[in-house]
């Protein structure tokens, strides 16, 4: 297999892996009790948000077209997911036609990766401050749905015999 076919094939996969991905996201509910998402490991040891606090339910919000909402979960990924794509695309065009010249985007230098690396820990220090307008940086806590008695699924007693199959 040639390596133009090989790599046609690796982005076929990986546009297919995130559209999954994003379909699945789209139709999640992210308020019912069984959630199969983690929570943040960084905010249970610390209690303290990162960087990504917040990202899955943005994500969330923008398939749905909320972008508002998007904000208020995570400012910094939703402002920097315009550069992240460009840079994406402009890596995959580099890695699809090795060796031709192309017109780039934009230049990316030294001091735009620290730039945004102490943009980054800016925002992390900013959003776990507890006065406003900082707490508004914060993520939303996950919305869990709370069934009341009458209404929550009825689940078998163990002392219920299993149903009889035919």
């Amino acid at each position: 297999m040639n390596s133009s076919r090989a790599r046609w094939i690796a982005t076929l996969v990986g546009v297919s892996v995130l559209g999954v991905l994003a379909l699945w996201l789209r139709s999640a509910d992210l308020a019912a009790p069984p959630r199969f998402l983690p929570r943040c490991a960084f905010f249970e040891v610390t209690g303290s948000y990162c960087p990504g606090c917040g990202n899955t339910r943005a994500a969330y919000a923008l398939l749905h077209g909320d972008v508002a909402e998007a904000l208020r979960q995570n400012a910094f990924s939703v402002i920097a997911l315009p550069f992240f794509l460009v840079f994406a695309w402009e890596a995959w065009v580099a890695w699809m036609t090795p060796g031709r010249s192309r017109r780039r985007l934009f230049h990316p230098r030294q001091w735009h990766l620290v730039f945004a690396i102490g943009v980054l820990i800016a925002f992390t220090i900013l959003r776990n401050l507890p006065w406003a307008p900082f707490s508004w940086l914060a993520p939303d806590p996950p919305k869990v749905r709370v069934f009341p008695e009458s209404e929550a699924p009825a689940a078998p007693s163990r002392s219920d015999p299993p149903p009889a199959v035919p």
